[in-house]
């Protein structure tokens, strides 16, 4: 597989990082947008991928109003968990990370089969980690999610 993990900071509307904008523009057709999502939707999401009235299609806060672009075929946009039940994850413990695993390999199968060229994640700064706004997650959830995502290479 040969795609570019790109980290970019949210700097506004109709800018590059706002995914909402950039999943509308032509030269972003090749690109999947990674959004960070809740534990809850993201399992809904997973057991009815067609149901694109449930809370797996519904647009959320920050950059998760792409979650109905997952629920499309192709899915321009695919979720990470990022917390559960309205707070961040913590720590990197055993459920976030089968739950991030999860994602990954979702993320890895969506770009496989639709051959993407491009994922695209929010970032937190330069330094490329994760990004966060709505949720306070942890530092080694953060760092756990970026190293995943740019291991897709």
């Amino acid at each position: 597989m040969s795609v570019q993990v790109i980290g970019l900071v949210f700097s506004g509307v109709k800018k590059e990082g706002d995914f909402n904008w950039m999943a509308q523009q032509i030269q972003y057709a090749d690109a999947l947008f990674v959004f960070n999502d809740n534990a809850e939707q993201f399992l809904h999401h997973r057991a009815a991928p067609t149901d694109t009235s449930g809370p797996g299609c519904t647009p959320g806060g920050g950059n998760a109003i792409i979650r109905p672009l997952q629920c499309q075929t192709p899915p321009r946009a695919a979720g990470i968990p990022t917390g559960s039940h309205g707070r961040g994850f913590d720590t990197l413990d055993t459920t976030a990370k089968e739950l991030i695993d999860q994602a990954i390999a979702s993320i890895e199968q969506v770009v496989r089969q639709y051959g993407y060229k491009r994922i695209f994640y929010s970032a937190q700064d330069a330094s490329g980690i994760l990004g966060t706004g709505i949720f306070r997650v942890g530092h080694d959830v953060k760092q756990y999610i970026t190293d995943r995502l740019k291991g897709l290479v």
